[in-house]
């Protein structure tokens, strides 16, 4: 056996470890690993191999952007003072990285005392959710009800595409985040894990709406 030729062992040693480790970051560190201790052997050959060579380099540079991504994906998750509060109230279930994603499509607005998020018979354009001030809801004749902090305006019409029924306006100056609907759309296509979350999400904040609204009768 040539001294090269420890150089293909401890490579396949290497794919073998790789093939035994359930951490995938680990897995393409392995491989890795395997690709460049064979790169040598191909080398020294009497005739240098370069199609072996030129394909363990291909598999070496994708592999490493692998794991740069891995790296990436990994790094803590570092929330804004708005968004670390919109979290507590209201995305708990989600984890944090995919809720930052989340907040990165909806705009942050201060809203103003008597600000309309919803108007009586237009469509929803956004789906909203306050940090802070409460938005009082009601019809041409009655006051419905406020909707806290952390609940969600505008799912119901969302899903249904119906126009407003209410209006709802902040009472007091308040601060919350909207998504605008072509913009969310967008972003679950490419997201459809997310996209289950969120209507499970709406489904709770609409059964808590109604519990809400049966205890104030």
């Amino acid at each position: 056996m040539q001294p090269a030729d420890y150089l293909v062992h401890f490579s396949n040693i290497l794919l073998l470890v790789s093939y035994s480790v359930r951490d995938m970051l680990w897995l393409r560190w392995f491989a890795v690993a395997a690709a460049l201790t064979n790169i040598p052997y191909f080398l020294v050959q009497g005739t240098v191999l370069w199609p072996p060579v030129l394909w363990a380099s291909v598999f070496t540079a994708i592999n490493l952007y692998q794991i740069a991504r891995i790296y990436l994906e990994r790094r803590p998750v570092v929330l804004s003072a708005d968004e670390q509060k919109l979290y507590d109230l209201a995305f708990g279930s989600l984890r944090p990285r995919d809720f930052l994603s989340l907040a990165l499509v909806g705009e942050w607005k201060d809203g103003v005392a008597g600000e309309k998020v919803l108007a009586i018979g237009e469509p929803a354009e956004r789906i909203c959710i306050a940090i802070s001030g409460e938005v009082e809801v009601r019809t041409p004749g009655a006051r419905v009800g406020r909707l806290a902090p952390g609940q969600l305006v505008g799912t119901a019409l969302v899903l249904t595409g119906s126009p407003s029924a209410v209006d709802a306006s902040f009472v007091a100056p308040g601060r919350y985040i909207g998504w605008p609907l072509q913009a969310l759309r967008v972003f679950l296509d490419k997201r459809p894990d997310l996209r289950l979350a969120l209507l499970q999400l709406a489904s709770r904040d609409l059964a808590g709406k109604l519990e809400q609204a049966l205890a104030e009768r």
